[in-house]
């Protein structure tokens, strides 16, 4: 799906101040959402509060108003609202955007926070108002509220894994991490530690600090290149477009890497001929989707898990093409959820059963 211009104006935008947060026309929360015992529920009002916009979460935010629209259609939703915190990924902004989002009584609240732990309270305050929160994109311990996420030890396996199967279990490698210090980045970079005790035939050479962006990764492997052996492989948090680069600007033979999955570095895969075994994994900016059902679920009185763990976005060489068609430019991939997956997903793990991906057409 190409972005709307509406979207790109948005993006351009970036953030918008509490006072355009207010819904338009909005009836109220605690009264706006009805549902028959067991049924559907109708004229919803929905707020999402997101911490911060970079190019993951424009993907996410253009989902999410997609679906919306959608439910708006079917008059499931009556309104929603999108509304950035201003600021530099700012808790204590974000907190004070929430407590003005209360004051309209949404029914549904999703929030992608700016700190698990900072806006604690300010979630809990939202619950004891009686709105049905869930909490996206993040690992949050509180008393309420519905988590939404993706597993990030997972994640960490996933950027791993198939570099160590195109390796064939030897060789060398460097690690290239995320954003250090991160709660998702510490489950992250354990998962993978974990997995290379059992391949004593893999020497890690390096590790670098990428930020899970591009041209970061580009400069830290450059930085170390020259004292580096012959390296196979380097898995890690995503940057493989810049990882090429650096080697190639070397001369040197490009490893295994894990590419970013918006269309820009798919392209690059694309038309470079990487055919080494290199892969895409990333979180899943669809997983707003998802939310939007398990709040919708949670109001038509269905039993929901407390956390809803979803997998992430994986890409190959197999269904490479197939994604660059689909994505612009700036576009991240995203899972196809919606009502049927979503539910599914919900019985898989209320049933102790693993979650699977929407199958990618």
């Amino acid at each position: 799906m190409k972005f709307s211009q509406t979207r790109r104006a948005f993006g351009a935008a970036l953030a918008i101040t509490a006072a355009t947060a207010m819904f338009v026309g909005c009836a109220g929360g605690s009264g706006g959402g009805d549902a028959d015992a067991g049924g559907e529920p109708e004229g919803l009002n929905v707020a999402l509060s997101n911490g911060f916009v970079n190019g993951w979460r424009l993907t996410l935010i253009d989902k999410f108003e997609t679906e919306a629209e959608a439910l708006k259609d079917e008059g499931i939703i009556a309104d929603y609202s999108v509304v950035n915190a201003p600021g530099e990924n700012s808790a204590t902004e974000q907190a004070s955007q929430i407590r003005s989002l209360m004051l309209e009584n949404p029914d549904v609240l999703m929030v992608i926070p700016a700190s698990s732990s900072a806006l604690v309270p300010v979630i809990e305050e939202a619950c004891a108002a009686d709105i049905n929160v869930i909490i996206l994109d993040a690992d949050m311990e509180t008393s309420c509220g519905t988590v939404v996420r993706n597993d990030y030890a997972q994640w960490g396996e996933d950027s791993l894994m198939p570099a160590l199967e195109a390796i064939e279990g030897e060789g060398n490698i460097v690690l290239n991490r995320g954003v250090i210090g991160s709660q998702p980045e510490e489950a992250f970079h354990a998962r993978q530690l974990e997995i290379l005790e059992d391949y004593p035939d893999v020497e890690v050479s390096a590790e670098v600090n990428g930020y899970c962006d591009s041209a970061t990764a580009q400069k830290e492997i450059v930085a170390i290149l020259g004292s580096l052996p012959e390296i196979d492989a380097v898995p890690g948090c995503i940057g493989g477009m810049g990882i090429v680069q650096a080697f190639e600007s070397a001369d040197r033979e490009a490893p295994v890497v894990v590419f970013d999955t918006d269309g820009k570095s798919l392209e690059f895969w694309q038309e470079s001929g990487i055919d080494n075994g290199s892969f895409a994994t990333l979180t899943d900016p669809g997983q707003v989707i998802a939310a939007l059902h398990v709040a919708i679920a949670k109001e038509s009185g269905e039993e929901v898990p407390e956390e809803v763990v979803l997998p992430l976005v994986q890409i190959s060489q197999d269904n490479l093409d197939t994604w660059v068609a689909e994505l612009s430019t700036d576009e991240y991939a995203a899972n196809a959820w919606d009502a049927e997956s979503t539910q599914a997903a919900i019985e898989a793990l209320l049933n102790g059963e693993e979650v699977q991906a929407p199958v990618v057409e």
